[in-house]
């Protein structure tokens, strides 16, 4: 059985989500939970976005949050500019 999956593309937006906006990612798996600040640089049409990070995340940040270069949506919340 083969399934047709629309492929993956940049998008303007998505969810209240664009490129150039500030955002809060939170790494809920840490203990306690994370905040690390940063700015999208692009966001998918599956509900991820590349995000430019203030700071380097730690390793354990890095693999609670990205997957393939990306954060998926519902890590992030807005932020004031």
């Amino acid at each position: 059985m083969s399934r047709n999956l629309a492929p993956v593309v940049k998008v303007s937006s998505k969810s209240g989500f664009m490129a150039n906006q500030r955002v809060v990612g939170q790494d809920v798996e840490a203990s306690p939970p994370q905040l690390y600040t940063g700015r999208i640089h692009s966001v998918w049409s599956d509900g991820t976005a590349m995000v430019d990070w203030d700071f380097s995340l730690n390793h354990q940040a890095e693999r609670h949050l990205v997957q393939s270069g990306r954060v998926r949506l519902h890590h992030l919340s807005h932020t004031a500019s």
